[in-house]
């Protein structure tokens, strides 16, 4: 029986984007893509993700152990770096220029950092 997709109450995703460059990766094992493709599921505009990694282990069928080794090969590749976060879960910026763009018209990128790390944010044109 499949896992219910879900976290804090809401859905987390149906689909995730895969960038040609971590899927095409041959340094990356294929846990680690599966891990991306659970981190880049729950981006939906922008390009962060906050999920822990006892989720991230539960939903991929692999234990936190394996999830916290594939993160850091991900983010030694570049594909992702983590935000200094304490004590609170952590949160992922997907590095990939797949993350920066809105699929609306209207809406710009620009980037600002609110808690200093890079984020991107909408703003419309005036």
């Amino acid at each position: 029986m499949p896992l219910k997709w879900i976290t804090r109450g809401e859905p987390v995703w149906e689909y995730a984007r895969l960038p040609r460059e971590v899927a095409c990766d041959q340094a990356l094992k294929l846990l680690d893509i599966r891990v991306y493709c659970m981190l880049s599921g729950s981006v939906w505009q922008g390009n962060t993700a906050q999920i822990g990694t006892r989720l991230l282990a539960r939903y991929v069928g692999a234990s936190r152990r394996l999830v916290v080794e594939s993160l850091g090969r991900l983010e030694q590749r570049g594909h992702l770096h983590k935000a200094a976060r304490r004590g609170q879960r952590q949160m992922y910026v997907l590095t990939s220029s797949v993350f920066g763009k809105k699929q609306r018209a209207g809406i710009e990128e620009v980037i600002s950092s609110p808690s200093r790390t890079p984020r991107f944010a909408s703003v419309g044109r005036e």
